[in-house]
């Protein structure tokens, strides 16, 4: 028996613990934010239910599984941004150079302003044909290695409604996805950068002496298969671990605004420079204080070393 069926055999009430009384709605039922956010700009829905898969629930991706059957989900735990990515690699190619875009709002009905849902819009943009580009400048033809070892797959955005349900804090109501141009994606902005650019975004031009450094992340062993063999955060647990400094102290609902994400996201994965490396940037768009317009929160990480976390607010301007 798999490892999934021995937990659905367990607790067939958790078998699909994403379902929620809007889960196997489409997302034209939905609010009218809701629907947006799933539909527009060339999304195609996804039904939930396909994607918690045992292609999901492998062994591979959730190491702590094996031999285990337990009526709690590996996943159970994790944050909304997270997951979408953990749920965004199960269902597309590996690919190792790449760049991920999050953009996280928090929303609520009007008439249900206790049913708190995240919208989070994630983004893996393949920056191994750019890498290879790059090269092909300074490396003669016979000597560059094939695309195939640079990564070969599309730009791919996917978008996900979650909210907490019993035995899952961040379950899948709504999903959807696209692929992304390639010239599309050489405009998308990814906080000041290209989402191709071979240069990381860098947050606001200040002093490097504004920025305040932020204590490690206090998170336990992920369940889930967190590092490369070099030791460095995979993308799920590089985002867990931003989130983490930026959530640790709690957070406070915040207005739904369909053109600004709360938070926007942005790391990048053997990008830059010829180590194994893994940073990341934050931006903060909406924050509830009168003196504070915006806050930046870094992670940076190289192999061989620890990851720094340092943060950056901003000032509001006053008349």
């Amino acid at each position: 028996m798999s490892c999934l069926k021995a937990l659905c055999a367990a607790a067939f009430a958790l078998c699909l613990p994403w379902a929620s009384a809007h889960a196997h709605e489409g997302a034209d039922k939905a609010p009218p934010e809701i629907g947006s956010f799933i539909q527009e700009s060339g999304y195609t829905e996804v039904d939930p239910d396909s994607l918690m898969t045992e292609q999901y629930y492998s062994v591979e991706r959730f190491p702590s599984m094996a031999g285990q059957a337990s009526v709690r989900w590996p996943d159970a735990d994790l944050d909304a941004m997270t997951r979408a990515v953990l749920i965004l690699e199960s269902q597309e190619a590996d690919l190792s150079r790449v760049r991920y875009r999050l953009a996280y709002s928090m929303y609520a009905a009007p008439d249900m302003p206790d049913e708190q849902q995240a919208l989070v819009e994630v983004t893996r943009y393949n920056l191994g044909p750019a890498l290879r580009d790059d090269l092909a400048q300074y490396v003669a033809t016979e000597h560059l290695a094939p695309a195939q070892e640079f990564g070969v797959g599309p730009h791919v955005s996917c978008r996900f409604v979650m909210a907490p349900v019993m035995g899952m804090s961040a379950a899948v109501n709504w999903a959807s996805r696209k692929e992304v141009p390639d010239h599309d994606a050489r405009r998308a902005d990814c906080l000041g950068e290209s989402c191709l650019s071979l240069a990381d975004p860098s947050g606001p031009l200040v002093p490097a002496s504004a920025w305040r450094t932020l204590g490690p992340s206090q998170l336990q062993a992920p369940g889930y298969r967190g590092h490369s063999a070099s030791g460095v955060a995979k993308p799920a647990r590089a985002v867990e671990e931003l989130w983490a400094a930026i959530a640790s102290d709690g957070m406070d609902p915040l207005p739904y605004h369909e053109e600004q994400p709360h938070f926007t996201v942005v790391m990048s994965f053997d990008v830059v420079g010829q180590d194994s490396a893994a940073q990341g940037l934050v931006r903060q768009a909406l924050v509830m204080d009168d003196s504070i317009s915006e806050i930046w929160t870094q992670r940076l990480e190289y192999a061989d070393a620890n990851p720094d976390f340092s943060e950056l607010v901003v000032p509001r301007n006053h008349p």
